[in-house]
Parts: structure tokens; sequence; C-alpha cells
């Protein structure tokens, strides 16, 4: 019997994403070397792997050379079917066409030009979700390619302008705003034609000409960003504080290096502006980057100490997981008493503030502040748990700390003579890297041919008399790579995330007994995803999880099936409505029913009496809110009307409080049933259909293979969204104890996968893990240079 399509799609799926994070060989020609045995293995099997390669392949659009996007729009234009499948277009790591040509034959062969790339962005506007630019194609962005970006009517979502500045593509912006901005007499100033909800992730990076008016016309037209990246761009004061909207649902920002930026500036926008202070915010920080220069900026320990007590104030320090402060001094004390305020534990020293506040922070930059060894090792040694008993009352809300990534780069206390004191390596138990200064670096690099360090673990560190015989032996290894530029990194060696065989493995090519090349995957270190400097916009090859796609994408109704549409016809690709209504916030519509003050009337006794005038029973359930299918149809946010008696008015409202009624769902209730609430996200937007919906749909049913994937053995692990069961000593029998949606993936720790078998629970543990911080460091595929350097790419 043949597999089913899906099975293969995603058995396929993990070898593209292998073989496309495969960092072999070690050159600038490896993606187009892994993509080509990529599709030799798989296209000419049969036409479901020819339909699974093309869906793959032509998903996420590489181009690497001019050349390379020639090819790719001829094939759209000669089939017109693949243009459904193309979702994102990558410049990023496109080379400047050398070879001797100069500027104008590459414009007179016409293999990347304004023109081609216009008619590409034609041929694909149903689809395209993601567009990253980089510098070598900025004179090819003129004003009526920004104007196809920027407009509404597109599903684009993703748009990355990284390195491009010069004078043409200044005036391009400033052309294409123009088109999309209305002069207003009476009030003598510019609003935009139409705002665009769309697009949720925009980046600056390294924008350096756009001058600051131009930023803030760019993004009073985006009000529903998620990720805004405006590193060494010349935004100002004035545009940083009252021409950004009020961003709603902002989790990362990056400001670093905007030299034009005041630390006053900087400290009212996180003091006063609705976008980080607004309770009603959808979403707080997640990933913040505010490197400056420290011998050029005017930041002092006070500037710094009253911005993490702001960040504490509105909830920031309880989300954030990547912050980067470096260049920016902090107080240093010996006073290491810590006491409970109203927003955060109030701590004299600011390493040990960072670590009493920000709990789930995994990547910490803290370059150029000189700070010794032992308050290093204080701040990495996590808090005894004799504390936090002892006092609970204080610190029942605080978590272990999770601290993975370290920078103390231009540390002078972290030198070549200091590098090798153990306390630094064994003080926190997961710290995985540290990023120090060249010469500490070159001095484990230099002390012996394995490039690496050996530290002891002891089970009790403060003990006089310590046993070698029981210390966990931890191992440290320079991390030796060129494309990364001046950035030195030591991590901790693991088996499965950080391995230490990677210039073995990427060195050596070996063949089978029939002379067959056997091909390896030689995956980046994990830790590089802390490292970052730069926001990673987009979801990548392919998304570990569809968290990140639906806050990038915001799909309504992405596809389940790659191969089956909705009504059970075959697809290549599908195509998504635009967004052009901004979201609503969490809860659902209900009917509310107003009446006279001297009447006792309750909403049921309303609604019943409503329905007597025009509600069916269909239109309304019994806990009193309206059904999908009506509020999707009322084209207006509240209405009124009146019954035969004269007395009922009711209303459609927004009730926020619905969404809450499953997280007040204890462990207590697990036996109870509770009703479903689906409400749509706004007036005429459709649910998005989930797993469970689509397997159970009986128009697909019959299209679908006689495998059912409902049917599990008896020796099944548990399911990510369970836990072990429970004994109910009542009823003398063992029932399930319900945890909430993707529980696992935040606590990856208590998953068993079974508890005889300790290495593959280990291995879903580290995956939950990494598809979890994945939603918001992205992940390591081909390891853009890019993305680690500090400001420049030039440099």
């Amino acid at each position: 019997m043949p597999w089913p399509p899906e099975i293969l799609y995603q058995i396929l799926t993990y070898q593209f994403r292998d073989l496309m994070s495969n960092d072999y060989p070690g050159n600038a020609e490896k993606f187009n070397e892994n993509f080509r045995t990529f599709i030799k293995s798989n296209l000419t099997v049969n036409k479901a792997f020819s339909h699974i390669c093309m869906v793959l392949a032509y998903r996420y659009c590489n181009l690497t050379t001019a050349r390379r996007f020639h090819h790719l729009l001829r094939t759209l234009k000669e089939r017109p079917e693949l243009r459904n499948t193309v979702q994102i277009v990558d410049f990023q790591e496109l080379t400047s066409i050398g070879l001797g040509r100069t500027g104008e034959m590459n414009r007179m062969i016409k293999n990347l030009t304004n023109e081609t790339l216009l008619e590409f962005l034609h041929l694909t506007k149903f689809t395209l979700r993601e567009f990253l630019a980089c510098e070598h194609i900025q004179d090819d962005l003129d004003e009526n390619i920004i104007y196809f970006l920027l407009r509404t009517g597109t599903v684009l979502s993703v748009l990355d302008f990284c390195g491009c500045s010069g004078a043409k593509f200044t005036d391009s912006c400033i052309i294409a705003l123009d088109r999309l901005y209305r002069f207003d007499k009476e009030q003598q100033n510019n609003s935009p034609l139409e705002e665009n909800y769309q697009i949720t992730c925009l980046g600056l990076n390294d924008c350096t000409d756009l001058p600051s008016f131009v930023l803030g016309r760019m993004l009073r037209m985006l009000p529903d960003l998620q990720k805004l990246d405006l590193a060494h761009t010349s935004i100002d004061d004035d545009t940083l504080i009252n021409k950004v909207p009020h961003l709603k649902s902002l989790t990362h920002l990056s400001l670093a290096m905007c030299l034009k930026l005041s630390p006053r500036a900087v400290l009212e926008f996180f003091s006063y502006h609705p976008a980080v202070t607004d309770e009603n915010n959808f979403a707080t920080l997640e990933w913040l980057n505010l490197y400056t220069t420290l011998h050029s900026s005017s930041w002092t320990e006070v500037h710094t100490s009253f911005l993490l007590k702001k960040l504490c104030q509105y909830g920031h320090n309880k989300t954030l997981q990547y912050l980067n402060l470096s260049g920016m001094p902090l107080h240093e004390s010996n006073d290491t008493s810590v006491t409970r305020s109203t927003f955060y534990f109030q701590c004299h020293d600011a390493l040990t503030f960072i670590k009493w506040n920000f709990p789930k922070l995994k990547s910490l930059s803290i370059a150029g502040n000189n700070i010794p060894l032992s308050k290093l090792s204080q701040f990495l040694t996590p808090i005894p748990e004799d504390v936090l008993s002892e006092k609970w009352w204080l610190y029942e809300d605080q978590g272990m700390q999770q601290l993975k990534f370290l920078n103390l780069s231009n540390n002078s206390y972290v030198n070549k003579w200091t590098i090798q004191d153990s306390t630094l390596y064994t003080s926190s138990p997961s710290l995985v890297a540290l990023e120090v200064s060249f010469d500490a670096w070159q001095m484990i690099e230099k002390s012996n041919s394995r490039h690496e360090i050996t530290a002891l673990r002891f089970k009790n560190p403060n003990s006089f008399l310590k046993d070698t015989a029981d210390a966990e032996v931890i191992r440290w290894r320079c991390y030796i790579d060129s494309s990364y530029g001046r950035r030195y990194w030591i991590y901790k060696v693991d088996p499965y995330l950080n391995r230490d065989d990677l210039e073995a493995t990427g060195n050596v090519t070996k063949y089978d007994s029939d002379g067959n090349k056997i091909i390896q995957i030689v995956t980046q270190p994990d830790f590089l995803k802390f490292v970052q400097s730069k926001i990673m916009l987009g979801c990548g090859f392919i998304p570990l999880s569809s968290v990140r796609r639906k806050k990038c994408y915001r799909d309504l109704k992405p596809p389940i099936s790659q191969f089956f549409t909705r009504n059970g016809r075959v697809t290549l690709g599908s195509r998504s409505t635009p967004i052009v209504a901004p979201m609503l916030p969490p809860g659902g519509w209900r009917v509310m029913a107003h009446h006279n003050e001297n009447e006792n009337i309750s909403l049921s006794d309303a609604i019943a009496e409503e329905n007597e005038d025009g509600y069916s029973q269909d239109e309304v359930s019994d806990d009193g809110t309206l059904s999908d299918n009506y509020a999707a149809s009322v084209s207006s946010t509240t209405f009124s009307r009146t019954n035969s008696r004269g007395r009922i008015r009711s209303g459609l409202y927004w009730d926020r409080s619905m969404h809450d009624l499953h997280s007040r769902f204890t462990e207590s209730d697990a036996f109870t049933t509770l009703p479903e609430l689906s409400a749509p996200p706004s007036i005429g937007e459709e649910v998005e259909e989930n797993d469970e919906e689509y397997l159970n749909d009986p128009s697909l049913q019959r299209n679908r293979s006689q495998l059912s994937l409902r049917r599990f053995s008896s020796a099944r692990p548990l399911s990510l969204h369970q836990r072990p069961s429970t004994v109910d000593s009542s009823a003398s029998m063992v029932m399930p104890v319900i945890k909430p949606q993707n529980y696992y993936y935040s606590h990856p720790h208590e998953f068993i996968y079974d508890p005889r078998d300790p290495e593959t629970t280990l291995k879903y543990q580290l995956h939950l893990q990494v598809v979890d911080e994945y939603e918001v460091f992205g992940c390591i595929e081909r390891g853009m240079y890019r993305y680690y350097r500090y400001y420049s790419l030039r440099a």
C-alpha cells in the first residue's frame, strides 16, 4: 500500500531541513550543492515525491546570484502553477556580480534589475510572505518596488531592508511614501492613506542613509509590528517618542548603535510610550538590543538602573529572553541584600538585580563592563533553594535562572591570565557559551591541539575537601570559524546540540564501498542563536513550530495539508486573504441585554424575549454568546434593537473576559467539561482550523489514505498536551490530569517519554526546548554573518 502524501511530506521535510542546514562544504556554494543533492535524490522517484520536491524547493527561494534569480523568474513565467508555492524570497546571501563586469553591463544583461524584480513581485503577490533584501540590490529597489512592498492588499508579512542605503535607495523611499500619504491642509500634517495591518516584521538594520522623518513615516503605516529592527539607523529622539505608533504586539525591538538617540529619549520611551507601557497590549518584550559604544555614549550607571526598573514595572522582565546592554555601565555594590518591592526585587548591585528580576533570560550581553570574576561567579550561581524555601512568601514567583549565553568581551578582569579559572565554567549549570576578548580566547585556542579547557564541577563546591572521583567533567571548546567577524566564543561541549567534532566531520569526505559519496550532516552549534545581534525576522527554511508562523504571518486558515484543499482537491500551494483591519483583543462576541432599572429581568430572559423578535436558536448559544457564523456576519461592532414589548434593548459587545475561562481551568476541575468557546479574530475573518477538525471532516476523509492517523499502540508515549495520570482514590481508577496546550514546550524537563529509557527522554526534552526557543531566537541554518556582527556589514 502506498504511503499517504502527508506522511511522505513530513519525512522529506526533515531531510530537506537537514540538508539545507548542513554547513558542509565550508564555502559559499554549500547551499546550491546541498540543494542539488536533495533534488537528485527525490525528484525522479515518483509523482508524489516530485510534487513534494516542488513544494519544498519553491517555498523558500534563496538567491545567491543574479543568474539564479533569472532562472527562477523564467520558470514562474512558463509554469504558472508554481507561483502559489513561493512564500519567501531571500537575497541576503546574494553576491555582487564581479568577473570584470561593470554596473552598466549588469543592467544591460537584465538578470536582476528593478524591472525584473517588480515583475517577480507581481507574479508572486498572492503568496509571497517574506522579502529579505541586502545591500547588493539597494540600487534596484526603485520607488515602484518600495510602493509595492509597503502598500496594502498583499499578504507580505516580513520585510527586511538590511544593509540598504545610498542616495538612490533613500530617494526611492521618499517618493514611494509620498504616494502612500496624503496632506491634510486643515491640520497641516501628513497621514497615511491606508495603514498596513499585514506587515508584522520590519528590518532596517544598517539603513544608515534613511533620514529620521522617513523612518517615522514608514513606521506610522505599520501599526501591527511585532518585530522592529532599527539598529544603526538615523532615528532621533523626536521620531522615537512621537512618531512610533502604538505597537500593541511588539515583542522584538533593536535600537543598537542608534547614535542620534539620547539616553533621555530612550528612558522616556520605556517610561511613557504606549507600545511598551500599555497594560492592555497583546504582548510584552521578549528580545531587546540596546547595544552602544562605551566611550562615545552618555549612558551612566543611573540611566541603566532606571531602565532595568522600568522594564520590570511594565512586566517585560517576566518575558525577556534576550537582553543586550553592551556598552552600558552597570553599577557594582558589595551589598547583596535583596528586598521585595511592588514591581521588582530591589538590589543595589546591577547584576544581582538582573539575576533576581529576569528569570527567563537566556542571552545577556554586558560587554565593556569591568566586572571581577568573583562577581561573575556569584551572578552565575543559581539562587539557593534554602533561600527560596526560607522566605517563600517573598520569592514564590521567582523561577530558576536559565541563562545560556553571556557576553564578557572587553572585560579587563577576563583576560589571558584568568580565563582558565574553573569557577567561570562551573558556576551555572545552564550556561552553554561565553564571549570573551581575543587575548583570552587565543590563550585557550593555543593551549592544546583540541582548543579546549576542562573543568570539574564538584557536588559540594564550598567544601574544603573535594572528591574528584564524584566530580562532573565539563569540557569547553573554542569555536573557530572565520565567517562571523571579530567575535570569539567558548562553548560547552555536549553530545547533541553543541558537538565537538565539527572540524573533523566538516573537513573529511567519505565514500562507501561502491564509490558513492557519503553525505554527512554537519550542523553548527546550537548556541549561535543566542549570540546574534540582529533580529531574525523570518521563519527560516522549515518552521520548527506553527507558533512563530502564526505570529509573523497571522494566518487565518493555514492549510493543514500541502496536497489537499479544504474541498478535497489537489493543490500546489494556497492563497490567503490579505488582512486589512486591525486585530481585536482576545475575547469573544457576546449579546448584552439592557432594560429599565425598575424591571428585574435576567440576561437569559432578555435573550429569550429577544429570540422571539429575531434571533434564532442557532444564533444564540446556551451561555449567552453568539455563534461564530452570526457574529461573523455582523458588519459593525455594536448594534441595538427593541423587541415587541418595547423594553428590551440588546447590543453586540466584545467581551475580553471570555478569553480567561480556560486559564481558570484548574486541575481540580479536570473532570468537568467546559463549553467550547470559539470566536473569530475580527468581523468577517475565519477561525483557524485545527488538526482535530481536519481529521474529522467527512468530506476530506474520503480523499485520505486508509491509514488511521489516530490509532495508537498501548505503549505510545505521553502526549505533549498531557502529563502522567493520577489515581482517584474515590473512584479507584486512573484518571488523566489535563495540561494546558503546548505545556511541555515551556516545561520540557517535566516530559517523560519512558521512565526506563532516560536517553530517549533526554532527546525529547532537548527537542521540546529547541522548539520553544525557536519562537524567540529563530534557528541556525546557514550561519549568515550578518546575524552575528554587531552593527556593520562591511567592516
